[in-house]
């Protein structure tokens, strides 16, 4: 079994890989098989939908990466960490947080990201 900041920091590097075939060996390792993954733009994606969504993000922010930006917090088979998106340029395009739900073997079974930070009361 990996360790969390392992499955986590192997899942991000899926959304930097340019390549298909390098982000689903990538997801491969982090992800069980029937892993979905939402945000507020995409609903319920397997894995296969998720390469595809993450070249589609790469193909129209050349040079952009995604980077853990917090310590993976956990309990109970759940998880959440932050990340940031950064530009070609090195600026900040996006911050936001991951909420996981974990399966068999510590991989990554449910993944749902928020954009930006909570807003206060």
């Amino acid at each position: 079994m990996m360790a969390l900041d392992d499955v986590i920091d192997t899942y991000c590097a899926a959304w930097n890989a340019p390549d298909a075939a390098e982000r689903n060996r990538l997801l491969r390792v982090a992800w069980t098989a029937d892993c979905r993954y939402s945000d507020p733009l995409v609903q319920d994606l397997d894995r296969t939908a998720l390469i595809a969504h993450i070249g589609t993000l790469l193909e129209k922010f050349p040079g952009s990466t995604i980077r853990r930006s917090s310590l993976v917090d956990c309990h109970h088979g759940l998880l959440r960490f932050g990340f940031i998106r950064y530009a070609a340029d090195g600026s900040v395009m996006r911050e936001g947080t991951d909420f996981c739900g974990l399966g068999e073997g510590g991989r990554l079974q449910r993944i749902t990201g928020f954009f930006g930070p909570l807003a206060p009361l």
